[in-house]
């Protein structure tokens, strides 16, 4: 399986998955507690420049929105943009999504303030290069968002890929908030602080241990 074959595979997946996903998802359930908690990891003085990488249904996009910053967002499902386009139309909300694989998007160097990678670091072969392409589109002293979890502790909520291409994922289980800093770190940005704690009750069902950490580019 190659890689573009890799790519190719998660992105039938949630092609097929978009119709259902938010049915239960944790954005949809309590988004004044993502707001919140999206808000205090933002720490924005005024409207800033803000990318989705991965939005997939667009938890982010439209919280950052909601907070009255300008929003672009990327997925490679086009399926998964289609609910988060009808999402923010019903919502009021001003996102321009765009159709794209995380590393192949149109991103200007040095155009964002402040760039979130929401549950998308476990669904890629290399999580590494998403945070290069955060760290190459945000402005010195920009935020990079990064919010996951430990799957593999409510199987429920665990994808079914296939077995060939779940050994592709290095984190297919998903990710620890340790696992992410080390990351983050190698990627080169400082100063990783949790929002977690922020939530007044779990955002997701199954105690799944999950985590939001910001991080500086410098």
């Amino acid at each position: 399986m190659s890689t573009s074959e890799v790519a190719a595979g998660v992105t039938a997946y949630w092609d097929a998955r978009a119709p259902r996903f938010n049915d239960a998802a944790s954005h949809v359930r309590t988004p004044d507690a993502w707001q919140e908690v999206l808000a205090a990891a933002f720490a924005a003085d005024g409207s800033k420049d803000v990318v989705d990488l991965g939005t997939g249904t667009g938890a982010c996009a439209l919280a950052a929105a909601g907070l009255g910053h300008r929003v672009r967002a990327y997925d490679g499902s086009e399926e998964m943009l289609g609910v988060a386009r009808e999402a923010a139309r019903q919502a009021g909300l001003d996102v321009r999504f765009v159709h794209s694989l995380i590393a192949d998007a149109s991103l200007e160097p040095a155009s964002a303030d402040i760039v979130t990678i929401r549950n998308v670091l476990w669904t890629l072969e290399r999580p590494a290069e998403a945070l290069e392409v955060a760290r190459r589109t945000l402005r010195s002293g920009g935020r990079v968002v990064v919010s996951d979890g430990l799957w593999s502790v409510a199987p429920g909520d665990r994808s079914d890929y296939t077995a060939e291409l779940a050994h592709r994922l290095p984190f297919h289980g998903g990710l620890t908030e340790s696992d992410a800093r080390e990351l983050l770190r190698s990627a080169g940005f400082t100063e990783a602080t949790a929002w977690q704690h922020l939530f007044q009750v779990p955002p997701y069902t199954g105690g799944v241990p999950a985590f939001v950490l910001s991080a500086i580019r410098v």
